[in-house]
């Protein structure tokens, strides 16, 4: 993981848990915390040096989800799934799912602004087919290191049921990423999102 992304996640917790905290002794818990929706995204995936990996960029939908509890009325903390199905450049078909355990704030409890951080595993499964004989060899699954840092604003975010829109970055940092022609070493995968989601509170 690069150090602008692991600087990136410090900021967010640096900035999240202290006024977390401090809200928390003066306001009460007020229940589970459900948002669930989709995302235009736009992924790349880049290996360390002497790498050779060349990947354009790709534009696909995503599913987003989160599953929580409201700490307050300003911080939310729970998981978050995030799935994206890619077609590389070769034609191999790539699944990516993020779970991911994430804590959202919201620096002004009157106003729909929030921010969203967070750390997990990504899963990776790539179908690998041999052109040559036309028979697919077995789903490879890579694990990775995952991160999330988004922000976003809820309409409605003092009703039961709001919409929120957001932007957001997953990064996975992957081992080995297996393809039809070779395995690159220290692949990095970025996801850029933009995308909205309904909120259940």
């Amino acid at each position: 993981m690069s150090q602008f992304h692991c600087r990136t996640l410090l900021a967010i917790v640096l900035v999240c848990l202290p006024a977390a905290r401090a809200s928390a002794q003066t306001e009460p818990p007020s229940g589970l915390w459900v948002a669930v929706g989709g995302s235009s995204t736009t992924m790349q995936g880049a290996c360390g040096e002497g790498c050779d990996l060349e990947s354009p960029y790709f534009h696909i939908g995503s599913l987003l989800g989160d599953i929580g509890h409201s700490i307050n009325a300003r911080t939310d903390a729970g998981v978050e799934i995030a799935w994206t199905p890619a077609t590389s450049a070769a034609g191999e078909d790539i699944r990516t799912t993020f779970i991911i355990g994430v804590v959202q704030f919201r620096p002004w409890a009157s106003k729909g602004f929030s921010i969203k951080g967070g750390m997990g595993m990504a899963f990776v499964r790539n179908w690998v087919y041999d052109f040559s004989g036309g028979i697919s060899a077995p789903p490879f699954t890579s694990k990775a290191l995952g991160l999330t840092y988004s922000a976003g604003w809820t309409f409605r975010h003092t009703q039961r049921v709001g919409v929120q829109i957001f932007g957001a970055q997953h990064v996975a940092t992957l081992g080995d990423l297996k393809t039809s022609a070779q395995t690159y070493e220290n692949v990095i995968a970025n996801f850029w999102s933009v995308g909205a989601v309904i909120v259940i509170r």
